[in-house]
């Protein structure tokens, strides 16, 4: 069992990019990110693996334009079922449940600069914030 501390720290472990294609802003991510449905975002997916090389999360992010700075971060904690390409990245079943954290960082002035799905199987982790 991991313990998840900080849901804005760096990955100390390897990692591999499985998805990096550009994503159009769906309603809730439009929310999160201040910015206008359907507009175009840039994406990506990593896998997060423990030493060992398992894989132990996944974590999505989406921003618009380049990346840009952050100070702070705002998070939400949450559970969901795994659909079937999150199950397989992970060696789960489909509907087995996972921590979804949903991470927004922002600028000095308060404004999204990008947000992240954190996904955690409920096996391997305990969250402590």
């Amino acid at each position: 069992m991991r313990t998840l501390t900080d849901v804005d720290a760096e990955w100390p472990f390897d990692s591999e990019k499985t998805d990096t294609r550009p994503w159009r802003a769906t309603d809730e991510l439009a929310g999160r990110l201040g910015v206008l449905p359907g507009s175009l975002l840039q994406h990506e997916t990593v896998e997060r693996l423990e030493p060992g090389g398992r894989s132990t999360m996944l974590a999505s992010a989406w921003w618009q334009g380049r990346r840009r700075p952050h100070v702070s971060f705002v998070a939400e904690l949450g559970v969901i079922p795994l659909n079937e390409v999150q199950a397989h990245a992970l060696g789960l079943l489909v509907d087995s449940l996972a921590y979804r954290v949903m991470r927004t960082r922002l600028d000095a002035h308060g404004a999204p600069t990008e947000t992240a799905d954190l996904i955690l199987p409920l096996d391997r982790w305990t969250i402590r914030l």
